[in-house]
């Protein structure tokens, strides 16, 4: 077949192999518009499906994502029903652990870091970790003390503590998370896939949440290992602690690392990405996800209100991610040739050297680099094996 929309030759399927077009008379609609039924990364989703494993875990095949959200909903429950006992230093413990535990183990996964595990490591999640747990730290009693003046008989949230907690610690908090991944950025070019600054986003974001929830939380990890109170209102704290928060962090994170990673790309097209994928765009975005949320629960707070809060945002910056990461990897992957045949690890069937699978239109860019065939490999058996995971 020939592609309407690049003028190629394709092998027969629903996808173009080379631009990842859909086959139809989609060819002459805007490039944001096309294929937004088939998500890059995993096309069985739609681009704005509001999809936490598939957003930031997107090397993952559809095996493992499907194992992933199950381990994710498992551990939730078991926190949640660990606060509702009001067992308070266990739980939060877990609670600061779970996401980043299971993003680690996505590194190692999918051997994101190349042959650099330990700078990589040292550059996202440990650069994350430190300095979310100095801020916290030098914020932590200025923050207590205009608390507890907010909390005063007849008072409402003092300006000071409006200011402090709802827009100054969000603010400094997403700038200290993006040190890590920068300095990657300028001093590692080789790292130069759209998802690299994606997964070195979330990694540091994910990082400085744990500090921070163990910073805030400190004087209840080593109080008694029992409290007293309702269990409802424990576990609803700790839910916010131990997902929304830090899924919350990593996602305006790994926005702004993904867009940043693009815009160092000079063979992508700036037109063709859109406005949402520019950094100009990204980071107020980012800077808004994260401080609307924290200034209305200083405000207008409330155990539900704060979880409702969070969880708004989390959505609208898993769909803005989900756009730019679309938009992106239909565009790099253009220039993608793996060299070889692999067999897709979303639809199983076997893909020759192109930048897409025909078949079901996953972006191959979207594997990770050590599942991809060298040059002149004669069959899948490299991308079967990878970390990317084969059907089941």
């Amino acid at each position: 077949m020939r592609c309407e929309f690049c003028g190629q030759e394709t092998p027969q399927g629903r996808f173009c192999a080379h631009c990842g077009a859909r086959l139809t008379s989609e060819a002459h609609r805007p490039a944001h518009q096309r294929r937004t039924f088939a998500f890059a990364a995993n096309p069985s989703e739609h681009v704005y499906h509001p999809s936490v494993v598939s957003t930031l875990f997107p090397h993952l095949g559809p095996a493992r994502t499907h194992q992933l959200r199950w381990i994710l909903a498992a551990a939730a429950v078991i926190i949640f029903l660990i606060a509702f006992g009001r067992y308070v230093p266990l739980a939060i413990v877990l609670a600061a652990l779970l996401v980043p535990a299971l993003y680690l183990w996505y590194f190692f996964a999918v051997a994101i870091y190349r042959e650099e595990p330990l700078l990589v490591l040292a550059g996202t999640f440990v650069a994350g970790l430190v300095l979310g747990a100095a801020l916290s730290l030098v914020l932590y009693t200025p923050l207590q003390h205009q608390s507890a003046t907010s909390l005063l008989p007849g008072r409402g949230p003092a300006q000071g503590y409006v200011l402090l907690a709802g827009v100054v610690f969000p603010v400094l908090a997403l700038a200290l998370m993006l040190v890590g991944p920068v300095i990657l950025l300028l001093t590692r070019p080789r790292f130069d896939e759209l998802l690299d600054g994606l997964a070195f986003g979330a990694a540091s974001g994910l990082g400085f949440a744990a500090a921070q929830s163990v910073v805030f939380s400190w004087l209840l990890i080593v109080g008694g290992f029992q409290r007293g109170g309702a269990g409802y209102s424990w576990a609803l704290d700790i839910l916010r602690v131990a997902l929304l928060q830090p899924l919350l962090y990593a996602s305006a994170a790994g926005l702004v690392g993904a867009a940043l990673w693009l815009a160092r790309d000079r063979q992508v097209s700036r037109r063709a990405l859109g406005p949402l994928a520019s950094p100009f765009v990204a980071v107020p975005i980012a800077v808004l996800g994260i401080v609307l949320p924290a200034l209305l629960s200083v405000l207008s707070g409330g155990q539900v209100l704060n979880l409702l809060y969070y969880a708004i945002a989390l959505v609208i910056l898993l769909l803005v991610i989900r756009h730019v990461l679309h938009v992106g990897l239909v565009e790099k992957a253009r220039a993608l040739g793996h060299g070889g045949t692999l067999r897709c690890p979303h639809c199983g069937e076997e893909v020759g050297d192109s930048a897409f699978c025909p078949h079901c239109g996953l972006a191959l860019r979207s594997l990770p680099p050590r599942s991809r065939p060298s040059p002149g490999t004669p069959d899948g058996a490299a991308a079967e094996g990878g970390a990317g995971g084969g059907t089941q």
